[in-house]
């Protein structure tokens, strides 16, 4: 997953014939079990061959797994050659549907865009060579979500689904602060930081709507006589989970907008900007402008996911070391549908969790020697210990593996070591924090996550659509506006889009 991309484009058509080329066609009897060992689990493979790997990422993210790439095929599995390709992010998903007739081998599929490619049969089945051992230690909310079942067209794990993807993470998107602004802004204004600390930006306490304003009103004078906003931005998703809402029900068949929570879920972004001036209007919920305005220290807060830190941290050779400190905190929770806090329906701090998973080809363009070669190293990507640890210190994720949660919030307190080869404090320090969102499921927990709507739904314009109307209504713009006027204006084009996704579906 990544925060900066700048759209989601649909996969269909998922077949664009060029004159001239022959149909690639989707496989119906795929298997390697020639290769597979049924005793021990293993894919043995014994000749030379090579497979085609597409990511997306920055120039750093191009260097990680390039790397990693290399490891696998010199160190691990020398027989297997990985023929490595990074795209853009903001090009990604056009790039492979406009391969769709001759597929990479083994690519990055957003969770968002899976339910399609799993619907329309060309990403693989390969539950029948992944034993329940090797997958009991990863993230259920990282492999369930590439679950599919052919038969009654549902993700998630069910009776009958398949296992299409392993993941390559689970990425949470949490609220951040800059420390050294913060603690800059609370000396200028006469405020004690350790005070405003242990008031507000607590690991475990999450703060409420109300508090978190309350905050930005004491912090805002500083900010905006430097120029510079509390706020960059707000995220959507943060918003409306943490306030019982949502686009969709569970299974994506139905809308949720008209819910009162969910209307005051965007009167609250809208307050921050135009009520309490905490951000600037035409932010919103930009993510893109959003992070180049934290980065660019313009602004206090923002959003942080745990591949943000292969930049911050300096690792590779294409950017240096951030020269702030970044704390995390629990994105704020809101009063629910009574506005009422203390009362039953109260949200929960509910971050975004986003997630890629490595999908291997069933197009005939793979052969399935290539598709056992693909499932090994994309096994090794995932539930292998040392490569685990080699991608969480390199800052593009969290760990996979359960196991290794412990080790990773050791490592935040930690040092790492720069590609220029100086020492530096792993930032932000407290990676717990990630943890907590991913492992937020129990009857204790105050902070959680959620995927997105996406993943609810077989395609992805109705978020097009929603971003047109913002656009459209001057949500941003308008001071007046309200988010049960921009409700009225959407709740009409999502039905249609829920509809088209029902009728494909046979519902």
């Amino acid at each position: 997953m990544r925060k900066k991309w700048l759209t989601i484009l649909s996969v269909f058509p998922l077949v664009g014939v060029l004159p001239g080329c022959s149909i690639a066609s989707i496989v119906e009897d795929a298997n390697i079990d020639q290769w597979y060992n049924e005793k021990t689990g293993e894919i043995e493979i014994t000749e030379d061959v090579e497979i085609d790997w597409w990511t997306w990422g920055g120039l750093a993210a191009n260097e990680i797994f390039s790397n990693i790439a290399k490891t696998f095929s010199t160190k691990v599995c020398p027989n297997i050659k990985v023929k490595y390709s990074n795209f853009d992010s903001s090009s990604y998903m056009s790039i492979l549907t406009n391969s769709s007739n001759d597929l990479p081998d083994l690519f990055f599929m957003p969770d968002t865009n899976f339910y399609e490619y799993a619907f329309n049969g060309v990403v693989w089945d390969f539950s029948k060579y992944v034993t329940q051992s090797e997958i009991a230690d990863v993230w259920e909310s990282g492999y369930e979500r590439y679950m599919y079942n052919p038969a009654t067209k549902v993700v998630g794990n069910t009776d009958g689904a398949g296992l299409y993807a392993l993941p390559k993470d689970i990425s949470t998107f949490s609220l951040c602060y800059n420390e050294n602004l913060m603690k800059e802004a609370c000396t200028a204004l006469g405020l004690d930081y350790a005070g405003i600390r242990t008031e507000y930006l607590l690991d475990n306490n999450p703060m409420t709507w109300d508090k978190f304003i309350e905050l930005g009103t004491k912090i805002q004078p500083y900010m905006r006589d430097q120029g510079k906003f509390f706020l960059s931005h707000y995220e959507l998703n943060a918003a409306i989970f943490s306030n019982n809402a949502d686009f969709f029900t569970d299974d994506g068949s139905a809308s949720r907008i008209e819910e009162p929570q969910f209307a005051d879920a965007l009167d609250f972004m809208h307050s921050l900007a135009s009520t309490y001036g905490l951000m600037a209007g035409a932010s919103g919920s930009n993510t893109t402008s959003g992070y180049n305005s934290f980065v660019g220290k313009n602004s206090l807060f923002s959003f942080f996911g745990p591949w943000d830190c292969e930049v911050f941290w300096g690792v590779t050779s294409t950017a240096e070391a951030k020269d702030f400190a970044v704390k995390m905190v629990p994105v704020p929770y809101g009063p629910g549908a009574d506005k009422i806090y203390g009362t039953a329906d109260d949200g929960m701090s509910c971050a975004q969790i986003g997630s890629a998973g490595y999908c291997i080809s069933n197009k005939s363009t793979t052969t399935d020697l290539q598709r056992a070669a693909a499932l090994k190293f994309c096994k090794w990507l995932t539930i292998d210990e040392e490569a685990q640890r080699q991608l969480y210190q390199m800052g593009t994720q969290l760990p996979n593996l359960k196991s290794m949660a412990d080790e990773y919030i050791r490592f935040g307190q930690g040092m790492v070591t720069t590609y220029s080869g100086k020492k530096v404090p792993v930032n932000p320090s407290n990676l717990n924090a990630f943890i907590d969102v991913v492992n937020g499921d129990g009857p204790n927990d105050f902070v959680t996550g959620r995927a997105k709507p996406e993943t609810r739904i077989l395609t992805n314009e109705f978020k097009d659509d929603w971003n047109n109307t913002v656009k459209r209504t001057r949500f941003w713009a308008d001071d007046d506006m309200t988010g049960a006027r921009l409700v009225e204006a959407y709740k009409d084009i999502l039905q249609s889009r829920i509809n088209d996704s029902n009728a494909k579906l046979g519902r």
